[in-house]
This record gives structure tokens, sequence and C-alpha cells, in this order.
């Protein structure tokens, strides 16, 4: 007969499931922040000690690496026969509503080139739209790199409070600027006080997206001359 008291394959000691201990970090992650998060807490979580932990990941660097990626495997894909720029639009907006759902984890995500698999299946589907778009070869990787950096970046400023409105404080302070010197600043203080993340999040892709295009299209256009 079978040991009943074997670990399941795919656990360590005492049974601990991988994907168990992940998810459990990113709730732990969620509720004390990064600065707030230890192994230690992690191990009280779970009902083990910290080094059974790292049994699986081997430091906490692997641990964070798997918490991005469990991220990024609840990233939805996009339509495959969708337009290139509606792909890149889609997926940048699944990272918006992912950095809203989990903000203090998905900051773990830019510290890899790399989090996993299902993060080079999101990789392929920006290089399959540059390259539909008409970037050329060589240049692919970097404006794929520019592109996550871009996107990635934006959430995280949404997630940690720069795309929020002005305070009335700001707003003041802003006022009290000499007009000579801060003219612009002081002309778009509205704007501030009136704005809405989902706005400079679309804005900023379309401006992604158009610098792309345009990329492509003078790439042709030296290819023809």
């Amino acid at each position: 007969m079978p040991d009943s008291r074997r670990p399941r394959a795919g656990t360590g000691p005492r049974g601990l499931s991988k994907d168990a201990i992940v998810e459990a970090a990113v709730a732990l992650m969620e509720e004390v922040g990064e600065e707030g998060f230890t192994l230690r807490k992690l191990g009280e979580r779970v009902g083990c000690d910290p080094m059974a932990v790292l049994y699986h990941f081997k430091s906490k660097q692997g641990l964070h690496r798997a918490m991005a990626e469990w991220l990024t495997a609840r990233l939805a894909p996009v339509e495959a026969d969708a337009p290139w720029d509606a792909r890149l639009r889609g997926l940048a907006d699944r990272h918006r509503e992912l950095a809203l759902a989990y903000p203090a984890t998905f900051g773990l995500m830019p510290r890899f080139l790399n989090t996993g698999l299902s993060d080079y299946r999101h990789t392929e589907t920006v290089f399959r739209a540059l390259e539909d778009a008409g970037i050329g070869e060589a240049d692919i990787p970097a404006v794929c790199l520019g592109w996550y950096a871009s996107v990635i970046g934006l959430a995280m400023g949404e997630v940690g409070g720069l795309l929020q409105p002005a305070t009335a404080e700001e707003l003041a302070e802003i006022e009290r600027l000499p007009e000579d010197a801060f003219a612009l600043t002081r002309r778009f203080a509205g704007f501030y006080r009136d704005l809405e993340a989902g706005r400079v999040h679309a804005r900023t892709v379309d401006l992604l997206i158009d610098g792309i295009r345009r990329q492509a299209e003078t790439a042709r256009a030296g290819a023809r001359t």
C-alpha cells in the first residue's frame, strides 16, 4: 500500500504545496506591504518555519519571482487575430487592472526580465504585435523592453499615488508659484485638480502605440529609398 504520510508530488517538507505558498505569500504581501513582508510571517501563515519555504524557492528573490509569475498568469490573453495596436492596448489595459487588484505585489514585476512561462507567453504576444506593426527585427527586443517599462511603470505610478488628483494643499502651493517663472504649471493646475487616472493611462498608451506606428513607417520609408 502507498504510504499516506509521504508528501504528494510537488510538495516539500510537511507536504507544503509550492502553489499554496505562493498564493499565501501574495495575500500576505497585499495585507502588510513589502516592508512588512517577511519569511517568518509567511511561515507562520502556512504553518512552517522559514527554511521550509526556502526549500521550494532557494531564496527570497526566488519567492518574489514566483509571486510575480503568479500575477502574470492572471493576465488574460489578448485575441491573437486582433490588429497589432489592439493587442498592445489590450495587454496594457490588463496590466493596469492587475496592478489595481494587487498593488503591493505588482511592484515585484519590473525586477525580473521574465517571471516564468506565463510571462514568456505574453512577451511572445508583444514580439508578434511589434513584428506585425512593421518594427525591424533588430529593434524589436529594445522596443519590447521599452513598452513593458512604460506600461508597468505607468501602472505602478497609479497604484503608488502619482496619478491621484492634487490635494487642496498642493493646488494652493502651485498658486503661490511666481507666474513669470511657472506660467505653464499654474495654467495646468486645473488638470491636476480633476485628474483622472484612466485618462492618463489611455492617453499614454495611445502615445506609445503612435510612436511604434511612426517608427515602423519611418523604417519602411527608409527601406524604399
